[in-house]
């Protein structure tokens, strides 16, 4: 049966292979951002390394980040419309670890204990200012559909809350 795969995990292949504190570092910051975002589909596929050989690897940069939280979905047809507020992979190893959103005291240990992040409080705290100034530059952005920016800030607004 295969392992299931966790952010953890994620976090210990980066450090087994050697690569430079600041990969980790930066895959904290993927973590965390994906999260604050809403983010669900932050699955295996969308963590990946960039090399030149096998001497010179590093994390690849984000991508395919979307705010799914605010897609609607039903699992049979003509049901009720459902909300996803899971995320795609668990955040901790552990048999009663799931794949809900974690707390801001989860994601801060993430960050301290499995990514080595000396003060990650304040990495949520400079992610969380530049989601305030992206949706504030997204309101007056006249190819943002008002009910669009309308779901954005109402889903990133709860993303605020980990930056204390």
């Amino acid at each position: 049966m295969p392992t299931e795969v966790r952010k953890q995990r994620i976090a210990e292949l980066l450090r087994q292979l050697q690569l430079h504190s600041d990969n980790l570092h930066r895959f904290f910051e993927q973590v965390a951002f994906s999260i604050m975002v809403r983010n669900g589909d932050a699955h295996l596929k969308n963590f990946g390394l960039l090399y030149r050989s096998p001497e010179d690897m590093w994390l690849a940069p984000m991508f395919d980040v979307v705010t799914t939280s605010i897609y609607k979905y039903t699992q049979s047809p003509g049901g009720p419309q459902l909300e996803d507020r899971t995320l795609a992979l668990k955040l901790f190893s552990g048999k009663h670890q799931t794949k809900a959103y974690p707390t801001t005291d989860q994601l801060v240990d993430f960050g301290r204990r499995i990514c080595g992040v000396a003060q990650p409080a304040h990495v949520l705290e400079r992610i969380a200012q530049a989601m305030h100034l992206t949706i504030e530059e997204a309101k007056e952005d006249s190819r943002v559909p008002k009910e669009l920016w309308v779901q954005m800030n109402e889903a990133w607004t709860s993303g605020y809350t980990y930056a204390k």
